[in-house]
């Protein structure tokens, strides 16, 4: 009992850590966050106030993106992400981040919105939902190299 006691004390003091530093702002969830955070950083922008507003998540460049970050596990072979299309507010790009289980970065997409929109489907087997499967906008992948403030990317590799 001991260790776990240890090991959620070391948790939070880091998560505390990370809302000292700007990494972490709001209760939402720990992926999420982290995802909002590097594009943030990397794009030199700023991220929304409300880790519940509908829309927009990070304002970069003069460019408004929606961040859709996932971490799984590596038997998970989803490849889709749940999303809207019919955001009430202004977005120009939508980021997909995908990191391993460990918070490796794998995958990064950037998609126009209005191509991102045209793929998106409803789908799911017991409750449908939007859904755009990562396989309609390949193209759309970036070289993880190639993004930009690679000290910053390099902290996911």
């Amino acid at each position: 009992m001991e260790k776990v006691k240890n090991a959620i004390s070391s948790y939070l003091d880091t998560i505390n850590n990370l809302r000292s530093l700007g990494v972490l702002i709001n209760q939402h969830g720990f992926t999420t966050q982290i995802g909002e955070w590097l594009v943030e950083s990397i794009f030199e922008g700023e991220r929304a106030k409300s880790g519940i507003q509908a829309g927009w998540d990070v304002h970069a460049n003069g460019k408004y993106y929606q961040v859709k970050t996932h971490a799984k596990a590596e038997n998970n072979n989803s490849n889709f992400t749940a999303i809207s299309s019919t955001s009430k507010t202004h977005i120009d790009e939508l980021i997909i981040i995908n990191f391993s289980p460990e918070y490796k970065l794998k995958e990064f997409y950037l998609i126009p919105w209005n191509e991102a929109v045209k793929h998106i489907k409803y789908s799911g087997k017991s409750i449908p939902r939007e859904e755009l499967n990562w396989s309609q906008v390949k193209q759309y992948r970036v070289d993880l190299e190639k993004l930009p403030h690679q000290e910053i990317v390099k902290l996911f590799m």
